[in-house]
C-alpha cells in the first residue's frame, strides 16, 4: 500500500514536471505562432489535471498581447478562459467566451478549432443540466469533426454524446456509440480515452444490473489506468469501483473507494467530482438506511455546489434531502427543503428556456453571417446546409427539453467527469 502511495507520488511529480517544462517554454518564446502551439499542449493537459492553471494561462496570453495584434492568440485565450469558468460554476460567463472563440473560428473556417469549441460548449450545457442542448452541440461537433485535418475529431465528442443520450434515457444509442469510441480510442493506444469509456460502460452494464459485464468493463479500465499517471482518471476509477461494490451490496468497500475518490478529487481541485463523489457517498448511506449520515453527506454537497455555483446539482441533493425527511418523519423539514427544491428548480428551468433563446439567437446570428457571404460571392450550397443544421438542432433542442423536462432521483450520478 505504501509502495503504492510512493509511485503515486512519483507519476504526479513527473506529470507536474513536464507541465512546468511546457509553461517554460510557452512564456520564454516571443513567437506568437510558438506561443499558441505550447499553449494548446497546455490547454489539453490543464483540462485533464490542473483546471485552475487554464485562468493563469489565458491571463499570460492576454499579458503577452494586450493590443489583441495576433487575433488568433486572443481568440483561443477566449477559449481557455470559457473552459476554466465552466468548470468553474460560472458556466454562463463562460460559454459567452467559448461562443466568441467558436464564432471567430468559424468565420476563418478553421475546422479543428471549431469542432473543439462546439464540444466544450456541449460540456457546459451538460454541466448546467441541460442534456438536449449538450446532445446537440455534441452532435454538432463531430459532423464538424468529420472536415478536421485532425484525425480523431471525428469521433472526440462521442462519449459525452454517449454521455448525454444515457442522460436522456437513450440507452441503445449511448451504448452503440460509446462502445464505437472505444474502439477508435483502442486502435490509436490512447488509453485514458479507453479507460474513460470501459468505466462508462461499466455504468451502463451495472444499470442493466449485468454485474459480470460491469465488472469484465471495470477491469479494463483499471488495466489501462496502470499506463497513467492522470490523478483525475484515478478518481474516476476509485468512483467506478464503488458504484460496482454498492451494486453487489459490499457497501464497506464501496465506501472505501467513494472516499478515495473524493481524497483524489479534493487533492486535483476537481469541484464536479467532489460534488458527485458527496452525492455518491450520500446515496451509500441512503441505501443502507442511514438517514442522519446521508443527510450531512448531502448536506455538504449542496453547500458545495452552492459555493461553485452549479444549479442542476444543487436541485438532485434537495430532491434527495426532501425524502429523507419523508422516511425520518420530520414534515417542518420536508417542507423547508422542498421549497428550497421548487425555488430552485424554477431557477433550472429558467436556464433551460435561457439557452433556448440563446440558441435561437446563436441560428440567427448563423443567418446574418451567411447572408453577408452570399452578398459578396457566388451561392455556395455549404452555407446552407449550416443554415438547415442550425434550424434542425434549434428544433430538436425544443423538443427534446420538453419531454426530458426533470430528471428522476437515481442512486448513483453519472455527471460529466472532466
Amino acid at each position: 500500500m505504501r509502495l503504492n502511495r510512493i509511485l503515486l507520488i512519483l507519476s504526479t511529480l513527473a506529470c507536474f514536471f513536464a507541465q512546468s517544462q511546457n509553461f517554460t517554454e510557452f512564456k520564454k518564446t516571443n513567437n506568437p505562432f510558438q506561443k499558441l502551439q505550447i499553449s494548446h499542449l497546455l490547454w489539453q493537459n490543464y483540462l485533464r489535471t490542473d483546471v485552475d492553471s487554464l485562468k493563469v494561462l489565458a491571463l499570460e496570453i492576454q499579458e503577452f498581447d494586450p493590443q489583441n495584434s495576433f487575433l488568433d492568440l486572443t481568440f483561443f485565450s477566449k477559449r481557455i478562459l470559457g473552459c476554466y469558468w465552466v468548470r468553474s460554476g460560472e458556466i454562463q460567463r463562460g460559454k459567452i467566451q467559448l461562443k466568441e472563440a467558436l464564432f471567430y473560428h468559424q468565420k476563418m473556417g478553421d475546422k479543428e478549432s471549431e469542432t473543439e469549441e462546439l464540444n466544450e460548449l456541449g460540456i457546459a450545457f451538460y454541466m448546467e443540466g441541460d442534456f438536449a442542448s449538450a446532445k446537440s452541440y455534441f452532435e454538432s461537433s463531430l459532423k464538424v469533426g468529420k472536415e478536421s485535418n485532425n484525425p480523431t475529431h471525428f469521433f472526440m465528442a462521442e462519449l459525452n454524446l454517449a454521455k448525454a443520450y444515457d442522460r436522456l434515457n437513450l440507452k441503445d444509442k449511448a451504448r452503440g456509440i460509446a462502445r464505437h469510441y472505444l474502439n477508435e480510442a483502442i486502435k490509436r493506444k490512447k488509453n485514458e480515452s479507453v479507460s474513460n469509456a470501459y468505466g462508462f460502460l461499466s455504468d451502463l452494464a451495472l444499470e442493466r444490473k449485468n454485474l459480470p459485464l460491469a465488472k469484465e468493463f471495470l477491469d479494463k479500465s483499471i488495466t489501462c489506468l496502470g499506463k497513467t499517471d492522470n490523478l483525475f482518471f484515478k478518481a474516476q476509477a476509485m468512483n467506478n469501483l464503488g458504484s460496482y461494490f454498492a451494486a453487489l451490496g459490499e457497501f464497506k468497500q464501496a465506501l472505501d473507494y467513494f472516499q478515495k475518490a473524493l481524497e483524489l478529487r479534493k487533492e486535483i481541485n476537481h469541484r464536479k467530482g467532489i460534488i458527485e463523489s458527496y452525492y455518491n457517498l450520500g446515496s451509500l448511506a441512503y441505501m443502507q438506511n442511514d438517514f442522519l449520515v446521508a443527510e450531512q453527506l448531502f448536506k455538504q454537497g449542496l453547500k458545495k455546489a452552492e459555493s461553485d455555483g452549479f444549479t442542476s446539482d444543487q436541485v438532485d441533493f434537495l430532491e434527495f434531502l426532501v425524502e429523507i425527511q419523508k422516511e425520518v418523519k420530520n414534515k417542518d423539514k420536508e417542507i423547508e427543503y422542498y421549497r428550497l427544491f421548487l425555488d430552485l428548480n424554477e431557477k433550472k428551468q429558467e436556464i433551460l428556456l435561457k439557452n433556448q433563446e440563446e440558441n435561437e439567437r446563436l441560428a440567427d446570428s448563423f443567418a446574418i453571417q451567411n447572408s453577408n457571404v452570399l452578398a459578396q460571392s457566388p451561392p455556395n450550397y455549404f452555407w446552407t446546409g449550416i443554415l438547415v443544421g442550425a434550424g434542425a438542432i434549434l428544433l430538436s433542442i425544443i423538443l427534446l427539453n420538453y419531454f426530458f423536462g426533470l430528471n428522476k432521483i437515481s442512486i448513483f450520478s453519472k455527471r460529466y467527469d472532466k
